[in-house]
């Protein structure tokens, strides 16, 4: 503890007494004390000593006593000490000046030395000041632990609100409340708080003596840490250290959060490239990725978004990394606040997004965040899959729906899903094989389970959409037609009567039978010349 007026009083061995302008003065902190020099006025170098003095030279007027007490009241010092002889008195006019002006004023025993007195003085203060340091060491060392704890921010604010004996308030700059180790009026402390004054404040609220100080937070934002303690306040010579290591600390606890972060994002995008690549999935299961909360079997879609200016050949490298670096950046942030399970990478120019969810609500809010911080971007979303081996796929189709969205005409939507393209979109747009299939397939997937209707519309877009050249084909009657096309349409979810309908569906039915080799559990289909003999039959 701080060596104080009171307790140099309270050692016998100096001998000393109190004469004028003692009361509250006695509790202030002594830093030292020091002998003046016959005719040395104290200065600012003197705050919070003890100036130890065998009066003012011989000669000086009544004025030289009170013009010493006045410079030690100026300058700060704890108080004077003057030396007396045997039979001699503490002249009058310094007993005046100093009850006057509040400076406690001490005499120190005939024959005493005043180079002994400064020395023991100042032994108790090295003394007290070494176990000061010493207690602080043992709090500061228990703060310390708290950054390894899981809840850091809570266990360091614990940990400060225990050995203060206190309440420990994190607000906002806004007032909001951060964090709060026990019971405490908030709301009216945050309204106390000085908002302009950025030094320490101290102020009562009832029975809580508080006390208010702004702090520095990660990537400079500011904070308002409180202690607040019932009844008693908390001592600055604790307080101060204290609070600034806890200052010290919330930064290392955001840093190590951001770190890891860093490196859970590293990861993640690692798995992502991975997968979407075309032998990504043969290292890799189920297992990779349920750390980061995906479920197996559960459907899964893959996003890809960019910007149109990446795709130019003559876009500044630099530039095009960039941008690539911020926008990836920032979707990390928007797909983290939701609740479904991702991914995000950066991987052959674009931003990819694996996302396990049944919408995919979340990519039209990440383009929509870009272009509102002016990044036209544009997103291409692939069909889901529920195994990480189709992975792959999704992104190829997510690809390919972004090429779409990239060169869209204006007043088209900036995110385009494969699922919403015509087989005849993946027909124009590309010669792979595979999407045409899958494409294809999805189209007519809903029809697998009736042999009948997939049978009809076959032999309907055989006869060139006649009813009645379809019903002699299959030797049904008319009506039976009519209804088997109708339900076609309800599962396809267009009209046979449309030209777009149309030219879909025959070129599903085309890739279907060409990569299945007509086979008649999945997709029944008559060859022309079949057809046409079945049409000729009596």
């Amino acid at each position: 503890m701080t060596l104080t007026l009171a307790d140099v009083l309270r050692q016998d061995d100096f001998g000393m007494e109190l004469r004028a302008g003692g009361g509250r003065a006695l509790g202030a902190d002594v830093a030292g004390a020091t002998v003046l020099l016959l005719g040395q006025q104290p200065t600012s170098e003197h705050r919070a000593l003890l100036l130890l003095t065998s009066g003012v030279p011989g000669g000086a007027d009544a004025d030289g006593e009170r013009l010493l007490v006045a410079a030690a009241r100026r300058a700060g010092a704890a108080g004077i000490v003057r030396a007396v002889g045997v039979g001699e008195q503490v002249p009058e006019e310094m007993l005046a000046a100093a009850e006057e002006l509040g400076l406690p004023l001490l005499t120190a025993p005939p024959g005493a030395s005043l180079r002994g007195i400064k020395d023991a003085v100042n032994e108790r203060v090295t003394r007290s000041d070494l176990q000061l340091y010493q207690r602080l060491l043992t709090l500061q060392s228990s703060l310390i632990a708290a950054v390894s704890a899981p809840d850091s921010t809570g266990s360091l604010l614990r940990r400060l609100g225990s050995v203060v004996h206190s309440t420990v308030i994190l607000y906002y700059p806004d007032g909001r409340l951060l964090a709060a180790t026990g019971d405490g009026p908030t709301d009216v402390i945050w309204r106390r708080i000085d908002k302009d004054l950025h030094e320490r404040q101290r102020f009562t609220v009832g029975r809580w003596q508080v006390v208010a100080s702004l702090i520095n937070g990660p990537e400079d934002t500011r904070r308002w840490i409180v202690l607040a303690k019932r009844d008693t306040p908390t001592s600055d010579e604790i307080v101060s250290p204290l609070i600034a290591t806890v200052e010290q600390l919330l930064d290392v606890i955001a840093l190590n959060r951001r770190a890891a972060a860093n490196e859970e994002a590293l990861q993640r995008a690692d798995v992502l490239v991975r997968l979407v690549s075309s032998s990504g999935y043969e290292r890799l299961g189920w297992d990779n990725v349920r750390p980061y909360g995906f479920v197996p079997h559960a459907p899964c879609y893959v996003a890809a978004i960019a910007l149109p200016q990446w795709s130019e050949r003559l876009l500044d490298p630099d530039l095009h990394a960039q941008q690539l670096r911020e926008a990836t950046q920032i979707l990390r942030g928007l797909v983290a606040n939701s609740s479904a399970p991702h991914l995000v990478a950066s991987t052959e120019g674009v931003v990819v997004l694996l996302v396990q969810a049944s919408d995919t609500r979340v990519v039209d809010e990440c383009v929509a965040v870009l272009r509102g911080r002016a990044l036209e971007a544009s997103a291409g979303i692939g069909r889901k899959v529920a195994s990480l081996e189709q992975i792959v796929n999704s992104y190829r189709d997510a690809r390919l729906a972004l090429t779409r969205a990239l060169t869209r005409p204006d007043g088209k939507p900036a995110v385009q899903r494969f699922e919403d393209f015509t087989v005849a979109d993946v027909a124009i747009s590309t010669g792979n094989e595979d999407q045409l299939y899958r494409r294809s397939r999805d189209l007519l997937a809903k029809m697998e389970g009736s042999a009948s209707i997939l049978e009809t519309l076959n032999v309907y877009l055989e006869n060139d959409l006649s009813i009645n050249d379809t019903a002699s084909a299959l030797h049904i009657h008319p009506n039976s037609v009519r209804y088997r096309i109708g339900r076609a349409e309800e599962l396809i979810g267009g009209s046979l009567r449309e030209l777009s309908t149309i030219v879909d569906v025959y070129l599903a039915v085309q890739v279907i039978a060409r990569a299945r080799a007509g086979s008649v559990a999945e997709l029944p289909a008559r060859p022309r010349e079949e057809a046409k003999v079945a049409r000729q039959a009596p």
